[in-house]
């Protein structure tokens, strides 16, 4: 049964309603209860072929956001019986056994400190994991069909990312035993973030017409979908970039920077930032601070802000003159911004170019 935070009219309402709820099983019986006025009483009530596909349409909708005000509450009947027959007394209860978690770090055990790389080949595409020996790769692990595509190791090597048809799967621990799984078909792009908390999936045709989200930002761990977004066609990626630690990630759209907090997931002070002309940016990899640059605009120079967030504020920022394009790269620990800067020179109708180093405080 679900419980719904909304009222509709009967009929669009349970067209709604049992389209989503038809993916996780096939639905047997259904029934609403209605007020005096023909309107939902706000809860619903469905009976599943399984038991299995009954618990999947828990996993799968509760908490799903029908819209920006509504969401879904999705329990078992049984779990209302469970309350209503609660005792008076107390009674302690027994404790479970313990069952050790995966160790998702079990790598660095390895007495040499040898890294893995992943390698797929063959017409069964055979993915290889190998350890890189003083003298040559040691295979740690080979499967055969382990993915349909590609693979891809996490930031900090916790995961190796496999892709489906139906979604992404994760994998870790000694054994590389699947520890994870994102419902989510035809993906052609993921993205791990630096601190391997989220995950994100894009992919260029949506579930359906009803639900046009194509990338989804999920909780790496639970595999929960955390906020959906509907964008059109990607010939490029990341769409999204990352702080380090993960409290924000941010896009360009247009003249604007959209930087979004998490775990709300939402814009941050609820509005994007204005900035005019421009054209990248890079987070640094050490401090929350985005380095982004702006092309010129009539008697406008180019111009190299390094901003603070949340605040919004900039620490520094460089004007050049005569610019075609600039590339901004950090240093690895973030005390240092390199700047390649290319410029016409217009008697020789050529390019030149040249970098520089931005002082941060």
């Amino acid at each position: 049964s679900s419980g719904i935070n909304a009222e509709w009219p009967l009929r669009p309402g349970t067209n709604v309603l049992l389209k989503i709820f038809s993916k996780c099983g096939k639905i047997e019986t259904h029934h609403i209860p209605l007020d005096e006025n023909q309107k939902t009483k706000g809860y619903m009530f469905i009976v599943y072929k399984t038991g299995q596909e009954a618990t999947n349409a828990i996993s799968s909708c509760n908490g799903y956001k029908l819209d920006k005000t509504h969401c879904f509450a999705v329990n078992r009947l049984s779990d209302f019986e469970h309350c209503m027959n609660i005792p008076e007394q107390w009674e302690e209860p027994s404790p479970e056994p313990y069952k050790p978690q995966v160790n998702l770090k079990s790598w660095l055990s390895e007495p040499d400190c040898y890294d893995q790389f992943a390698i797929v080949h063959g017409k069964v595409r055979t993915t290889g994991v190998h350890s890189c020996g003083q003298s040559q790769a040691i295979q740690v692990q080979q499967r055969e069909n382990w993915t349909e595509s590609h693979v891809k190791f996490s930031p900090k090597g916790s995961y190796l990312a496999t892709c489906h048809k139906q979604g992404i799967a994760l994998w870790g621990g000694p054994d590389f035993s699947r520890v994870g799984r994102f419902l989510h078909p035809n993906v052609t792009y993921f993205q791990f973030s630096p601190c391997e908390k989220y995950f994100v999936t894009y992919s260029k045709t949506s579930f359906t017409p009803e639900e046009p989200q194509n990338l989804i930002i999920w909780e790496t761990r639970s595999c929960l979908n955390k906020r959906a977004f509907t964008l059109p066609v990607l010939n490029y990626w990341p769409y999204f970039k990352w702080s380090h630690d993960g409290q924000y990630f941010a896009t360009i759209t247009g003249d604007t920077l959209a930087i979004y907090a998490t775990p709300s997931m939402k814009l941050l002070d609820n509005k994007k930032l204005s900035v005019p002309n421009i054209r990248d940016f890079l987070w640094c990899p050490s401090e929350n601070w985005i380095a982004y640059w702006q092309s010129e605009n009539k008697n406008i120079p180019a111009r190299v802000t390094i901003m603070s967030v949340p605040d919004c504020e900039p620490i520094s920022y460089k004007n050049l003159f005569s610019v075609t394009n600039i590339a901004i790269y950090w240093q690895n620990s973030g005390n240092y911004l390199a700047v390649k800067v290319d410029r016409t020179i217009k008697k020789e109708k050529s390019t030149d170019c040249d970098s520089a180093l931005i002082p941060l405080l």
